[in-house]
């Protein structure tokens, strides 16, 4: 159980949150003045479960992800998410291999449908065949910002998104057989986010808008 902590040194006032079954002193770790226990984290208190139901069923293509900490979050956000499967694709790590995605993960791995496959393209094709929508996060000239998509087109029990490698971005081919292609805005001097945190953004858009 966790403790929000506060540090008595009127020049310091360090607060910060401290696990007293590890961290058995007492002393700020900044200026060595005593810490008192100042609350309790709220999210300590128990987990708020709402009956809220996401309004779009779809899986979820890896393609080539290359950090395994990105693959991990991706997983964590996928399970809060509601995604039907996680397909990682290519040299994706995954959690039986990789320690760092299981770490990362959080135990999203163990309530989440995985599998792993080494070529998304032709996951991707059948998958396509078998009636799935495909709608791949990709910063094109041609991609469209993805709060003004209209996801009418898009099937809503069977569709699967698609996000790429870090470096090297989705895969042509991918993107060739791609029924929408999408983007985050961006208005800042970067041209894109994290993976991981893009991937957060358009899942909870296209489970919930």
């Amino acid at each position: 159980m966790y403790e929000i902590r506060q540090c008595t040194g009127p020049e310091c006032s360090l607060r910060m949150p401290i696990d007293p079954a590890v961290h058995k002193g007492t002393y700020c770790p900044r200026c060595g003045a005593p810490m008192t226990r100042a609350a309790t984290p709220i999210q300590q208190q128990g987990r708020v479960t709402r009956s809220v139901y996401p309004n779009r069923c779809f899986s979820v293509l890896l393609d080539n992800i290359r950090s395994a900490h990105n693959t991990g979050a991706i997983f964590r956000t996928a399970d809060g998410v509601g995604v039907h499967h996680l397909y990682l694709c290519g040299i994706t790590p995954s959690p039986a291999e990789n320690p760092a995605v299981h770490k990362t993960a959080l135990g999203a791995e163990t309530t989440l449908n995985w599998s792993q496959h080494h070529n998304g393209l032709t996951l991707a094709q059948n998958l396509r065949d078998r009636g799935y929508s495909l709608l791949v996060l990709e910063t094109t000239p041609d991609s469209q910002p993805i709060f003004e998509v209209n996801l009418g087109a898009l099937s809503a029990e069977q569709c699967l998104l698609v996000v790429g490698n870090e470096q090297a971005g989705v895969d042509p081919g991918l993107l060739a057989i791609a029924d929408l292609v999408v983007s985050v805005p961006m208005v800042g001097l970067k041209a894109s986010l994290n993976v991981a945190v893009a991937f957060g953004v358009a899942a909870y858009w296209l489970a919930f808008s």
